[in-house]
């Protein structure tokens, strides 16, 4: 059964790594979040806690615009060295519990 669901998911997956949509969604819901957090440390009868949710606030903003302008830092490397594979093949290939039936 989960190889059927495996296959499923293959299948569904898009090519496209970084849509625009996918930006658009992970950047308007993070300066939300960042201006939730900054209308609750309004709230915050201390000095230290409110900077301190202040601070928060403007990091998770600022990653959120970051997202929005597809900022290069946010970017995955898609690159992996083909010769760590095969080393980590060979010690799995040596355990018992990680063979595949």
């Amino acid at each position: 059964m989960i190889g059927r669901l495996s296959f499923w998911y293959k299948d569904n997956v898009s090519n496209e790594v970084d849509c625009v949509a996918c930006r658009l969604v992970s950047g308007i819901g993070l300066l939300g979040i960042g201006a939730f957090l900054l209308a609750q440390s309004k709230r915050r009868p201390k000095p230290l806690e409110s900077n301190i949710m202040k601070s928060l606030a403007a990091a998770v903003g600022l990653i959120g615009v970051a997202r929005l302008a597809d900022a290069n830092f946010l970017k995955a490397n898609a690159e992996e060295p083909k010769e760590q594979e095969t080393k980590t093949s060979k010690t799995t290939s040596d355990h018992q519990f990680f063979f595949r039936r």
